[in-house]
Protein backbone atom coordinates (compact mmCIF):
# COMPACT_ATOMS: atom_id res chain seq x y z
CA UNK A 1 0.00 0.00 0.00
CA UNK A 2 2.85 2.37 0.84
CA UNK A 3 4.46 2.00 -2.58
CA UNK A 4 1.09 2.63 -4.30
CA UNK A 5 0.59 5.81 -2.29
CA UNK A 6 4.10 7.05 -2.94
CA UNK A 7 3.77 6.48 -6.66
CA UNK A 8 0.42 8.21 -6.91
CA UNK A 9 1.47 11.23 -4.87
CA UNK A 10 4.67 11.62 -6.85
CA UNK A 11 2.72 11.66 -10.10
CA UNK A 12 0.25 14.36 -9.11
CA UNK A 13 2.72 17.12 -9.70
CA UNK A 14 2.03 18.97 -6.45
CA UNK A 15 4.42 21.89 -6.63
CA UNK A 16 4.97 22.84 -3.01
CA UNK A 17 6.69 20.58 -0.52
CA UNK A 18 4.37 21.98 2.15
CA UNK A 19 1.30 20.77 0.31
CA UNK A 20 -0.31 17.63 1.80
CA UNK A 21 0.50 14.37 0.08
CA UNK A 22 -1.11 10.96 0.11
CA UNK A 23 -0.65 9.05 3.34
CA UNK A 24 -2.96 6.13 2.48
CA UNK A 25 -5.37 4.96 -0.22
CA UNK A 26 -8.42 3.32 1.31
CA UNK A 27 -11.31 1.32 -0.12
CA UNK A 28 -14.78 2.85 -0.37
CA UNK A 29 -18.35 1.64 -0.82
CA UNK A 30 -19.50 4.90 -2.36
CA UNK A 31 -21.27 5.10 -5.72
CA UNK A 32 -19.30 2.60 -7.86
CA UNK A 33 -20.34 4.26 -11.12
CA UNK A 34 -18.49 7.39 -10.01
CA UNK A 35 -15.69 6.03 -7.83
CA UNK A 36 -14.43 3.45 -10.33
CA UNK A 37 -12.36 6.33 -11.77
CA UNK A 38 -11.10 7.67 -8.42
CA UNK A 39 -9.04 6.64 -5.40
CA UNK A 40 -10.18 7.73 -1.94
CA UNK A 41 -7.03 9.12 -0.31
CA UNK A 42 -6.16 10.04 3.27
CA UNK A 43 -3.78 12.98 3.08
CA UNK A 44 -0.93 13.83 5.45
CA UNK A 45 -3.06 16.61 6.96
CA UNK A 46 -5.77 13.98 7.72
CA UNK A 47 -8.14 15.34 5.07
CA UNK A 48 -9.78 13.11 2.48
CA UNK A 49 -9.38 13.69 -1.25
CA UNK A 50 -10.53 11.94 -4.43
CA UNK A 51 -7.65 11.31 -6.81
CA UNK A 52 -8.43 10.73 -10.50
CA UNK A 53 -6.94 7.43 -11.65
CA UNK A 54 -6.30 8.88 -15.12
CA UNK A 55 -4.74 12.32 -14.59
CA UNK A 56 -3.98 11.96 -10.82
CA UNK A 57 -5.52 15.33 -9.95
CA UNK A 58 -7.12 15.77 -6.54
CA UNK A 59 -10.78 16.74 -6.13
CA UNK A 60 -13.07 17.24 -3.16
CA UNK A 61 -14.92 14.17 -1.93
CA UNK A 62 -17.94 16.26 -0.96
CA UNK A 63 -19.61 16.47 -4.37
CA UNK A 64 -20.42 13.49 -6.58
CA UNK A 65 -21.47 15.93 -9.31
CA UNK A 66 -17.97 17.43 -9.43
CA UNK A 67 -16.40 13.99 -9.69
CA UNK A 68 -18.84 12.87 -12.37
CA UNK A 69 -18.30 16.02 -14.44
CA UNK A 70 -14.53 15.58 -14.24
CA UNK A 71 -14.85 12.28 -16.12
CA UNK A 72 -17.94 12.64 -18.28
CA UNK A 73 -17.58 16.14 -19.74
CA UNK A 74 -14.59 15.47 -19.62
CA UNK A 75 -12.36 17.89 -17.71
CA UNK A 76 -9.81 15.10 -17.32
CA UNK A 77 -7.23 15.63 -20.07
CA UNK A 78 -5.91 12.07 -19.77
CA UNK A 79 -9.41 10.65 -20.21
CA UNK A 80 -10.03 12.98 -23.14
CA UNK A 81 -6.83 11.85 -24.84
CA UNK A 82 -7.83 8.22 -24.29
CA UNK A 83 -11.24 8.86 -25.88
CA UNK A 84 -9.65 10.57 -28.90
CA UNK A 85 -7.30 7.62 -29.34
CA UNK A 86 -10.17 5.14 -29.12
CA UNK A 87 -12.22 7.21 -31.57
CA UNK A 88 -9.39 7.09 -34.10
CA UNK A 89 -9.28 3.32 -33.63
CA UNK A 90 -12.92 3.02 -34.72
CA UNK A 91 -14.69 3.69 -31.43
CA UNK A 92 -16.92 6.57 -30.43
CA UNK A 93 -16.11 8.71 -27.42
CA UNK A 94 -18.08 7.72 -24.34
CA UNK A 95 -21.06 5.76 -23.08
CA UNK A 96 -23.59 7.17 -20.62
CA UNK A 97 -21.80 5.58 -17.65
CA UNK A 98 -18.50 7.23 -18.57
CA UNK A 99 -16.90 4.15 -20.11
CA UNK A 100 -15.63 3.97 -23.68
CA UNK A 101 -18.44 3.15 -26.08
CA UNK A 102 -17.88 0.66 -28.90
CA UNK A 103 -20.25 0.66 -31.85
CA UNK A 104 -21.25 -2.88 -32.79
CA UNK A 105 -23.49 -3.08 -35.90
CA UNK A 106 -24.29 -6.77 -35.30
CA UNK A 107 -25.49 -6.04 -31.76
CA UNK A 108 -27.56 -3.11 -33.07
CA UNK A 109 -29.27 -5.38 -35.62
CA UNK A 110 -30.04 -7.91 -32.88
CA UNK A 111 -31.60 -5.16 -30.77
CA UNK A 112 -33.65 -3.94 -33.76
CA UNK A 113 -34.94 -7.48 -34.35
CA UNK A 114 -35.88 -7.86 -30.68
CA UNK A 115 -37.69 -4.52 -30.75
CA UNK A 116 -39.66 -5.50 -33.86
CA UNK A 117 -40.73 -8.77 -32.20
CA UNK A 118 -41.64 -7.23 -28.84
CA UNK A 119 -43.55 -4.27 -30.25
CA UNK A 120 -45.07 -6.07 -33.27
CA UNK A 121 -43.48 -3.57 -35.64
CA UNK A 122 -43.32 -4.12 -39.43
CA UNK A 123 -40.03 -5.40 -40.82
CA UNK A 124 -39.64 -2.21 -42.85
CA UNK A 125 -39.74 -0.04 -39.71
CA UNK A 126 -36.07 1.03 -40.14
CA UNK A 127 -35.98 0.53 -43.90
CA UNK A 128 -36.01 4.17 -45.01
CA UNK A 129 -33.26 6.40 -46.33
CA UNK A 130 -34.39 9.31 -44.13
CA UNK A 131 -34.12 7.16 -41.00
CA UNK A 132 -30.62 6.13 -42.08
CA UNK A 133 -29.59 9.77 -42.59
CA UNK A 134 -30.94 10.79 -39.17
CA UNK A 135 -29.00 8.01 -37.43
CA UNK A 136 -25.80 8.79 -39.36
CA UNK A 137 -25.99 12.57 -38.91
CA UNK A 138 -27.01 12.70 -35.26
CA UNK A 139 -25.89 9.51 -33.51
CA UNK A 140 -23.50 7.21 -35.36
CA UNK A 141 -21.81 8.11 -38.67
CA UNK A 142 -20.93 4.44 -39.25
CA UNK A 143 -24.55 3.29 -39.01
CA UNK A 144 -25.55 1.30 -42.10
CA UNK A 145 -28.97 0.82 -43.60
CA UNK A 146 -30.95 -2.15 -42.22
CA UNK A 147 -33.32 -3.50 -44.86
CA UNK A 148 -36.59 -5.32 -44.24
CA UNK A 149 -35.06 -8.55 -45.55
CA UNK A 150 -32.13 -8.27 -43.14
CA UNK A 151 -34.43 -7.51 -40.22
CA UNK A 152 -36.68 -10.46 -41.07
CA UNK A 153 -33.68 -12.77 -41.25
CA UNK A 154 -32.38 -11.52 -37.89
CA UNK A 155 -35.80 -11.93 -36.29
CA UNK A 156 -36.00 -15.52 -37.52
CA UNK A 157 -32.55 -16.23 -36.04
CA UNK A 158 -33.73 -14.95 -32.66
CA UNK A 159 -36.87 -17.09 -32.90
CA UNK A 160 -34.94 -20.25 -33.79
CA UNK A 161 -32.47 -19.65 -30.95
CA UNK A 162 -35.29 -19.12 -28.44
CA UNK A 163 -37.09 -22.23 -29.70
CA UNK A 164 -33.96 -24.37 -29.35
CA UNK A 165 -33.39 -23.05 -25.84
CA UNK A 166 -36.90 -24.15 -24.84
CA UNK A 167 -36.42 -27.58 -26.44
CA UNK A 168 -33.11 -28.08 -24.64
CA UNK A 169 -34.59 -27.00 -21.29
CA UNK A 170 -37.26 -29.75 -21.45
CA UNK A 171 -34.49 -32.36 -21.41
CA UNK A 172 -33.71 -31.31 -17.82
CA UNK A 173 -37.26 -31.13 -16.48
CA UNK A 174 -37.96 -33.59 -13.68
CA UNK A 175 -41.63 -32.78 -13.18
CA UNK A 176 -45.06 -33.38 -14.66
CA UNK A 177 -45.92 -31.04 -17.53
CA UNK A 178 -49.46 -29.86 -18.22
CA UNK A 179 -50.59 -28.45 -21.54
CA UNK A 180 -53.19 -25.79 -22.29
CA UNK A 181 -54.45 -24.69 -25.69
CA UNK A 182 -56.01 -21.51 -26.96
CA UNK A 183 -57.60 -21.00 -30.37
CA UNK A 184 -58.08 -17.55 -31.85
CA UNK A 185 -58.69 -15.82 -35.17
CA UNK A 186 -56.44 -13.23 -36.76
CA UNK A 187 -57.57 -9.62 -36.12
CA UNK A 188 -58.47 -6.83 -38.55
CA UNK A 189 -60.29 -9.07 -41.00
CA UNK A 190 -57.20 -11.11 -41.85
CA UNK A 191 -58.27 -14.66 -42.76
CA UNK A 192 -56.98 -17.59 -40.75
CA UNK A 193 -57.10 -18.97 -37.23
CA UNK A 194 -54.38 -20.34 -34.97
CA UNK A 195 -53.81 -22.58 -31.98
CA UNK A 196 -51.32 -21.78 -29.23
CA UNK A 197 -50.00 -24.58 -26.98
CA UNK A 198 -48.52 -23.64 -23.60
CA UNK A 199 -46.63 -25.97 -21.24
CA UNK A 200 -46.97 -25.49 -17.46
CA UNK A 201 -44.98 -27.15 -14.68
CA UNK A 202 -43.77 -26.61 -11.11
CA UNK A 203 -40.03 -26.14 -10.74
CA UNK A 204 -38.75 -28.69 -8.19
CA UNK A 205 -37.02 -27.21 -5.17
CA UNK A 206 -38.43 -23.70 -5.50
CA UNK A 207 -42.10 -24.54 -6.28
CA UNK A 208 -42.05 -21.79 -8.86
CA UNK A 209 -44.76 -21.93 -11.52
CA UNK A 210 -43.13 -22.13 -14.96
CA UNK A 211 -44.74 -21.80 -18.39
CA UNK A 212 -43.50 -21.72 -21.98
CA UNK A 213 -45.28 -21.38 -25.30
CA UNK A 214 -44.15 -24.48 -27.20
CA UNK A 215 -46.18 -24.17 -30.37
CA UNK A 216 -48.12 -21.65 -32.41
CA UNK A 217 -49.76 -23.36 -35.37
CA UNK A 218 -52.19 -22.40 -38.10
CA UNK A 219 -55.48 -24.12 -37.21
CA UNK A 220 -58.18 -23.94 -39.87
CA UNK A 221 -61.83 -24.75 -39.21
CA UNK A 222 -63.53 -26.81 -37.99
CA UNK A 223 -62.38 -26.31 -34.38
CA UNK A 224 -63.85 -29.55 -33.11
CA UNK A 225 -62.57 -31.68 -30.25
CA UNK A 226 -61.21 -34.22 -32.71
CA UNK A 227 -59.34 -31.53 -34.62
CA UNK A 228 -57.90 -30.15 -31.37
CA UNK A 229 -56.73 -33.63 -30.36
CA UNK A 230 -55.10 -34.22 -33.75
CA UNK A 231 -53.22 -30.89 -33.64
CA UNK A 232 -52.09 -31.43 -30.06
CA UNK A 233 -50.83 -34.91 -30.92
CA UNK A 234 -48.88 -33.46 -33.83
CA UNK A 235 -47.20 -30.95 -31.50
CA UNK A 236 -46.10 -33.41 -28.81
CA UNK A 237 -44.96 -36.12 -31.26
CA UNK A 238 -43.05 -33.82 -33.59
CA UNK A 239 -39.73 -34.94 -32.09
CA UNK A 240 -39.03 -31.69 -30.25
CA UNK A 241 -41.04 -32.26 -27.08
CA UNK A 242 -40.98 -36.00 -26.39
CA UNK A 243 -39.53 -35.57 -22.92
CA UNK A 244 -42.87 -34.67 -21.33
CA UNK A 245 -43.77 -36.78 -18.28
Amino acid sequence: MASESASASATTGVGSTSAPTIREIISTNRNPQIWKDFNLCIMTDNSQKAQCKHCFHFLSVGSNTTLRNHITHPHCEAKKAQQNQNSEAGQTSMARDGSVFRYDPDYLREQFAGLVIQRALPFNHFDHEQTTRVFQNTMQPRYTHVSRSTLKRDAMKLWLAAKQEIIDSFGNINACVNLTTDVWSAPHGVPGSYMCVTAHWIKPGTWQMMKRVISFEEFPSPHTGGALFKMLTKVVTSGNFRNFK
